[in-house]
């Protein structure tokens, strides 16, 4: 039996009978703790459900959310190493439900949906390794060290979300010299440019046109709020958090009436230099392409927590041998029905443990050193213990029973494989934005590709402020809103969201929305990309062209989105 399940059934039995958590085990307490422990076993092989009261005596009281009291304060610690040589067999309460045996009889198992770059061959089966270390070179670009949330002030929020309209007018007028901004609240009977935040006056409901505002920074225009008439604009699409450039006039002080919306310069796209690349491409990886396997949360149907979608999964990785498998939350749901009503025989780190980290690494020891696992966790992950974004790594990695190597990463997160540049967020940004634009005959008439896009042109990966569709699951400290800006322009962006799946390029930038591995009581999908290497002659071609003093600074793009094959699989 697993220490943590022993800790749960023990804080059960300290609350039932009136003990303080810092007593010892008595002789007579433990024979009933044994006694207690055999009842719950016999009650769960009759799939009889028991309900624990404390009385109302006690300062103790099981919560009807244990696993959620649990992920925001940790239990006091207690005695109990006199009951840890009890020899009882825990048997889990999950028995097979009815939509176990429809996934077990699931059909188009593993069946690719959709594809980017086609054309691209896959990988069969493992990399031919060189050495006894990974070919992978995985690096964050940036990190988020654990920090202290909900001690956010409104002065230090308003101060962050105004030096992000000074920052977006400072990158307008590096490449405009010329720009002068203005105030768009005071009257003027001249043509303007201006800057600031899309806001909405409508408290209930979607936005909309009417309701559509700007708000400006302190330093540009007083920090003063006016209401925009965009009806002599033919093409816009604006949403809550948005910093926009606009031309117009305020011929009364209470409306600006807008005449083009400016685009605002791009990120740099990222890029090395062609003997960098010829020496990961040709000298380490040996020519071969990078296989990455993607997937996001809930990993188990939402009636169980046995957690079968992600065994299938893991079937598939035995299979693929990826480079990379990349693990998005979240793995243990605070939304899952057995969490919230407290339904479980086990800690929801033991059901991690159990189900997702023995998976890993039976997967490593079978196949040493030749896949790196990445974990991203989510807001809704009850295992973590911060629920804002940034989010940290997870941490107590050996309390996790997570195998050696694998990478923790935060949320969002933007790291690199050799010289390629991902950025992930686990939380529905594509939903959130989906559900706040408001738009009318946009340039770019691929809604999802639209969407996805914002990121960029933002230069964040969760620019929406406030939104109607954002809630708990997207909540932000803005003391911390920089970790979540991107540095320069991905190769990839990896948004997991309920919106349907899809892989496109957007701006020379492969996108992917894996979807989730399991929807309801069904499953899901997954991702898989192959990421072929440069062509050599390519690459010799750009150094030919190099002399000894542009060999530290002349570079070039990394050309992903042309080399990079995406599948979008039934799990």
């Amino acid at each position: 039996m697993e220490p943590e399940t022993l800790h749960t059934k023990w804080e059960v039995f300290l609350m039932n009978s009136n003990l303080a958590t810092e007593e010892s085990m008595s002789g007579t307490q433990l024979e009933s703790f044994k006694n207690y422990l055999r009842r719950t076993v016999e009650q769960m092989h009759t799939k009889q459900q028991q309900q624990v009261y404390a009385s109302s005596s006690s300062s103790f009281v099981t919560p009807k959310k244990a696993a959620l009291k649990n992920r925001q304060q940790p239990s006091s610690r207690m005695n109990y190493d006199s009951v840890m040589d009890l020899d009882v067999d825990m048997a889990s309460s999950d028995f097979p439900s009815p939509s176990s045996k429809l996934f077990a009889l699931r059909k188009n198992v593993a069946e690719t949906e959709e594809s980017l770059n086609g054309s691209l061959a896959t990988r069969p089966g493992p990399p031919v390794k060189s050495g006894t270390d990974h070919r992978n070179t995985v690096n964050l670009v940036v990190g988020v060290k654990p920090y202290r949330y909900m001690f956010e002030k409104i002065t230090e929020k308003a101060e962050a979300l105004d030096d992000r309209i000074d920052a977006f007018a400072a990158i307008f007028k590096k490449k405009y010299p010329d720009t002068d901004f203005y105030n768009p609240a005071y009257p003027s009977q001249a043509l303007v440019t201006v800057i600031g935040r899309i806001c909405s006056d409508a408290n209930e409901g979607k936005s909309n046109e009417r309701s559509l505002m700007l708000e400006t920074s302190r330093m540009i225009g007083g920090g003063s709020r006016v209401r925009i008439d965009v009806s002599e604009v033919t093409s816009f699409s604006f949403f809550p958090g948005q910093v926009v450039v606009l031309t117009g006039i305020n011929s009364s002080g209470s409306v600006f009436n807008v005449t083009a919306v400016h685009e605002i310069p791009a990120l740099p796209m990222a890029a090395a230099s062609p003997l960098e690349l010829q020496e990961i491409h040709y000298r380490k990886l040996g020519g071969q392409p990078v296989k990455i396997v993607t997937a996001a949360g809930p990993y188990t149907l939402n009636d169980n927590l046995l957690f079968e979608p992600f065994a299938a999964l893991m079937d598939h990785v035995n299979k693929e041998r990826p480079d990379i498998l990349l693990l998005m939350g979240p793995f243990v749901p605070s939304n899952h029905p057995a969490i919230q009503t407290g339904n479980i025989d086990m800690s929801p780190e033991a059901y991690f443990s159990k189900f997702i980290s023995s998976k890993l690494a039976q997967h490593q020891e079978k196949y040493p050193k030749e896949m790196q696992i990445l974990l991203v966790p989510s807001l809704q992950d009850v295992i973590h213990e911060t629920i804002v974004m940034p989010q940290p790594g997870f941490e107590h990695q050996r309390a996790l029973g997570l195998p050696l190597g694998t990478y923790c990463l935060p949320n969002p997160v933007q790291f690199t494989v050799n010289e390629m540049v991902f950025a992930v967020n686990t939380t529905d940004v594509l939903f959130h934005l989906s559900g706040d634009e408001v738009a009318r005959n946009p340039q770019n008439t691929d809604r999802m590709g639209r969407l996805s896009k914002y990121l960029m042109q933002q230069r964040n990966l969760h620019p929406v402020y406030p939104g109607l569709a954002t809630g708990p699951e997207s909540a932000i400290d803005y003391n911390q809103f920089d970790l979540l800006d991107l540095r320069v322009c991905p190769d990839v962006l990896i948004v997991p969201s309920k919106l349907r799946q899809f892989a496109k390029t957007v701006d020379n930038v492969v996108v992917v929305n894996p979807h989730h591995l399991s929807k309801g009581q069904a499953g899901g999908m997954f991702a898989m990309m192959t990421i072929h290497p440069l062509p050599e002659s390519e690459l010799e071609d750009a150094a030919m062209m190099m002399d000894d003093e542009d060999e530290q600074s002349m570079t070039m793009h990394h050309f992903v989105f042309k080399r990079c094959r995406v599948d979008l699989k039934r799990v």
